[in-house]
């Protein structure tokens, strides 16, 4: 068995006779008709039945007869309007809780990270979900195990992207078998497979059935191959029609064909289902693989993430193309640097036409200096509000489908965010340092170069967790990229940097918008140069002091990542 490779993880599938691995009785499901206002619609109603252990259970039916609907109320992702639901006797959503690798369930569409080799991705498995005292050589003896298991040994080193529809099954699978999972709920494995591969996986499943003791339940729409099955239920609009082993379905409707029993399943009231499943089960003994902890998932996620920055060539190179490019179309602006600015004498002038005149030239002098020095300043701080909305816009929307899923086996949402968050703060860092060098060699800026190089950082972090927070709220990259260029084209005119705002809108406005924060904090570290006080002549809008807008980013910064490990722990509530 699976179960007794020495990682210290017990199998619990062997349980007494008596305890249905599955349970279930009177559960009925309805949610509002939304084509039919104050009425609802009924998705399961009075289902009743058992599942022994060490079985595998198809669960069949025509398109819309509540297949889906029950295997996630079994595996504890859902929620009944009433009746019970027991696993070895426990609460399916209360096990999620303290025994979150004890459910093994997998969607209709698995997902993957396509740059990773099918052996990189059970290793992070290991990493997730094996606790940290287990040795690294009885990790290495159990991914051995679950790879020869699943048949996978010839694709180890194979990328996920090159992998068939029914391999990628395969490797879901050994991804829950990693937690040795007492029952397996399983949503449309053989979906889209070809006919000879189809047979493979339904007698894979049996086989692996036999070797392992597990419960395996599963939804499919094929019926050929259901003689590999120990037991099916059959669903229709709600009702179960059917619940005993694959030789009773014809006999029991009366037909020759399946065919026959799916185009007739509306005559046949639910009568054929089991009377009554009887009292509630008593919990049996349950001990399943506990997901290693925040400090210990931490490494194994990191390295996973640089992994696949560095995989993920165009991206790469993106970051590279911005870092280079933005900084030198700054000093295209100033390639003469920034000219001098000369203090008026206070003499007395012997000609009042030249004293007026050269205060005409001050006049004029200064005001091109302020219009440079505001100019140059705010495009900085623009530029790299765009390279952090790029930094962090896609990088959790893209992979949410995978986040979802190692949710789900307890993968905690603070290690998770932490990973993002130092990669986004990696490249702020970067691209802020490299940014403040350029511009300030090839332009001539005069001030201190922590400090500019301190406020730029800040700026760009603010943008790059903010936009972090929108790739965390968002259902698609795509929808987060918009949020996140929707943000950057506000930084400018809602600044005051240009024109300023009225004062209701200033208030209201401001201490939100970082390119603000940052063109004050660049502007004040000129405070002891005379371009500064060109700057503050001409501008009419308040330049904040250096600390405050230092502050105030790091408030951006921290509030936004924040928000960001509560959606993402409110996800996994949802989802355990």
């Amino acid at each position: 068995m699976i179960s007794e490779v020495a990682t210290g993880v017990t199998s619990n599938t062997k349980v007494e006779n008596e305890v249905p691995a599955v349970f279930v009785r009177d559960l009925y499901l309805s949610v509002p008709d939304h084509q039919k206002r104050g009425e609802t619609k009924t998705l399961l109603n009075r289902v009743s039945f058992r599942v022994a252990p060490g079985t595998f259970t198809a669960i069949i039916g025509s398109s819309g007869c509540g297949k889906t609907t029950l295997v996630r109320l079994l595996a504890g992702l859902r929620n009944p309007t009433s009746g019970a639901i027991r696993l070895s006797g426990h609460d399916p959503r209360s096990l999620r809780v303290s025994l979150p690798l004890a459910i093994g369930y997998l969607p209709q569409f698995s997902a993957f990270h396509d740059s990773l080799t099918v052996r990189e991705v059970l290793a992070d498995a290991l990493a997730f979900r094996l606790p940290y005292s287990i040795s690294s050589e009885q990790r290495q003896e159990w991914l051995e195990r679950v790879i020869g298991l699943v048949g996978l040994q010839s694709q180890v080193d194979q990328s996920c992207g090159t992998l068939s529809g029914g391999q990628k099954r395969r490797l879901a699978l050994a991804e829950e078998l990693i937690g040795d999972p007492p029952v397996l709920f399983l949503d449309e494995l053989t979906s889209g497979l070809d006919p000879n591969s189809e047979l493979e996986m339904m007698r894979w499943l049996h086989r692996l059935v036999r070797e392992t003791g597990k419960t395996v339940v599963m939804v499919t729409h094929s019926v050929n191959n259901l003689d590999q099955c120990d037991q099916i239920l059959f669903l229709h609009e709600g009702n179960l029609l059917y619940s005993g082993p694959p030789d009773g379905l014809l006999p029991g409707f009366g037909f020759s064909t399946i065919e026959e029993v799916y185009a007739s399943a509306g005559k046949f009231a639910p009568v054929l289902q089991e009377s009554e499943p009887g009292e509630l089960p008593k919990p049996q003994p349950l001990r399943s693989a506990q997901p290693a902890g925040s400090f210990f998932q931490f490494p194994a996620l990191l390295r996973r993430q640089f992994r696949l920055l560095f995989r993920d060539r165009g991206q790469l190179w993106l970051q590279i193309l911005l870092l280079f490019s933005f900084p030198a179309l700054v000093a295209v602006f100033a390639l003469d640097g920034l000219p001098a600015v000369q203090n008026l004498s206070m003499k007395v002038e012997t000609s009042v036409v030249e004293g007026l005149a050269a205060q005409l030239r001050y006049m004029t002098d200064s005001f091109d200096v302020a219009a440079l020095v505001q100019g140059l300043s705010m495009f900085q701080v623009i530029l790299l509000t765009l390279m952090g909305a790029n930094n962090g816009a896609r990088e959790i929307a893209k992979e949410r489908l995978v986040l979802h899923k190692e949710l789900r086996a307890g993968l905690s949402a603070f290690s998770y965010l932490a990973t993002k968050t130092l990669q986004v703060m990696l490249f702020s860092l970067v691209q802020s340092f490299w940014m403040t060098w350029v511009v300030k060699e090839m332009c001539g800026f005069p001030g201190s170069f922590g400090e500019q190089f301190l406020t730029l950082f800040m700026a760009t972090l603010a943008m790059s967790t903010t936009c972090l927070f929108f790739s965390a709220i968002s259902s698609s990259p795509e929808k987060a990229s918009l949020l996140s260029t929707y943000l950057v084209g506000l930084q400018l005119p809602l600044s005051g940097a240009v024109l300023a705002l009225p004062e209701i809108l200033r208030v209201i406005t401001q201490p939100f918008i970082a390119a603000y924060w940052g063109w004050s904090g660049y502007l004040r570290s000129l405070e002891s140069f005379r371009h500064y006080d060109v700057v503050q002549q001409v501008s009419k809008t308040a330049i904040a002091s250096y600390w405050v807008g230092i502050v105030v980013l790091g408030l951006h910064a921290l509030l936004m990542t924040v928000a960001a490990w509560l959606v993402i722990r409110r996800q996994r509530e949802k989802l355990a």
